[in-house]
């Protein structure tokens, strides 16, 4: 069997769906699920106004992850996986608290929202899972 990725991103009726972000009198334009269509329009006021509404208050562990994947995918272009994730974190941080518990604690929707607020777009096979 034979299993093909398909991007339904540029598919007609994606392209329909999606929505826009005003950000600072900047729109963003999202997916249907709210993920970045370009990760260049990223910035932290967009993660705070995702983060807002969700009802979610950004602290300094939401930032580090947000950071850390926003690093990973510009170098990697892919999001990590929850074990790569919390491997990196415990050895970059020395705290080793970053596990798939923590990140569904801190995060509404766990990781995936955590990619989202970076500006990944929507997870495909095991990353931000």
């Amino acid at each position: 069997m034979r299993l093909e990725y398909q991007d339904t991103r540029n598919s007609p009726g994606a392209l329909e769906a999606t929505r826009t972000m005003d950000v600072a009198g900047k729109l963003i334009e999202l997916d249907p699920k709210g993920y970045l269509l370009n990760l260049s329009d990223w910035s932290p006021a967009v993660a705070e106004q995702m983060a807002e509404e969700d009802s979610v208050a950004l602290t300094d562990d939401h930032w580090l992850l947000i950071s850390f994947l926003h690093r990973f995918y510009k170098e990697y272009e892919i999001a990590p996986e929850i074990p790569i994730l919390s491997r990196n974190l415990c050895k970059d941080q020395h705290d080793c608290r970053w596990t798939k518990r923590y990140i569904e604690k801190i995060f509404p929707n766990g990781a995936k929202s955590a990619c989202r607020y970076a500006g990944l777009p929507a997870p495909v096979g095991r990353s931000c899972l």
